[in-house]
């Protein structure tokens, strides 16, 4: 009989790389988190409000 999952597939996860360390504070900017990156980090989007929900005005209205 032909067994179905093979040593490869049941053998255990390799633990994972210790990029952070737990014992150093957390920054405020995320981007400290990637010194390596090479540009800036973008701007967060901007949330839609009552206001302007945004979206395209002369669109197909939404069903009552």
């Amino acid at each position: 009989m032909r067994r179905w999952l093979t040593g490869r597939m049941v053998s255990p996860l390799p633990e994972p790389g210790r990029e952070i360390d737990p014992d150093q504070p957390i920054p405020d900017d995320p981007s400290e988190l990637l010194p390596d990156a090479p540009e800036e980090l973008p701007p967060p989007p901007i949330e839609a409000t009552p206001d302007d929900p945004g979206g395209d005005p002369g669109g197909v209205p939404e069903p009552a």
